[in-house]
């Protein structure tokens, strides 16, 4: 269960920083059709326009589960977790191990 709790966690903080990139993207690329300041997309209008380019899904099933587990659990055992996980030492790196996926 504590792999499946670092997979949401891990998501969570991938989509945070995929929605603030993405964010930056949209008001700073100018849009057909317009001029001039917009105001900025909500988290639905901006859901919409990652899913239209391709850029994010709706969660699996699975996806859907493993954060239901996350939900469940208390905030002091979330959080004991965490601390758990921010105490691991990975060797090699999760750093090499991706670029030497990559390969």
């Amino acid at each position: 269960m504590a792999t499946l709790e670092q997979e949401v966690q891990d998501l969570k903080t991938r989509l945070t920083r995929l929605e603030a990139m993405i964010h930056r993207l949209a008001n700073a690329t100018p849009q057909a059709g317009g001029t001039g300041a917009r105001a900025p997309l909500d988290q639905t209008q901006l859901l919409a326009w990652l899913k239209t380019h391709g850029l994010a899904r709706d969660p699996t099933a699975e996806e859907c589960r493993v954060a239901a587990e996350w939900e469940a659990l208390s905030e002091a055992d979330k959080q004991a977790h965490l601390a758990f996980m921010h105490r691991l030492i990975l060797d090699p790196p999760l750093s090499q191990l991706l670029i030497a996926q990559r390969h």
